[in-house]
């Protein structure tokens, strides 16, 4: 009987552990995506004109003026900066409202730079 209750003891701490271990190498692969910063979105790019922004092109939603290295998103706060291959861009715009969080929007001084860019999906790392 003592034999009987040995091995259920170490049957059960056996799993125990396993179990342990199981749960700390899930919940650390977890929390190393969570904390990851590299993600990746779908940008484009605009530029200064009635006709691809509102009624005055110049000055973005935070109200400034446009400048190179600004971006449009609509979660991020105003300032936040991001890394888009190894360039830096800043937070300054909002696009319309039918676009998620994980859409992007670079000016360009230059309409055909901005067609040639057309849509993109890039990583970025927010910094």
């Amino acid at each position: 009987m003592m034999a009987i209750k040995k091995k259920f003891v170490l049957l059960f701490l056996g799993k125990a552990v396993l179990i342990g271990l199981l749960f700390l190498v899930v919940r650390q692969s977890a929390e190393i995506d969570l904390d990851s910063s590299v993600r990746i979105g779908v940008f484009t790019a605009y530029t200064a004109s009635v006709f691809q922004t509102d009624s005055t092109p110049a000055i973005t939603a935070s109200n400034i003026s446009v400048r190179k290295g600004v971006v449009a998103n609509n979660c991020l706060p105003f300032g936040t900066k991001i890394k888009v291959d190894n360039k830096i861009f800043e937070i300054q715009d909002r696009m319309n409202q039918r676009y998620g969080c994980d859409s992007f929007d670079i000016y360009m001084t230059r309409y055909h730079r901005a067609k040639d860019f057309g849509r993109q999906t890039l990583k970025y790392e927010i910094i």
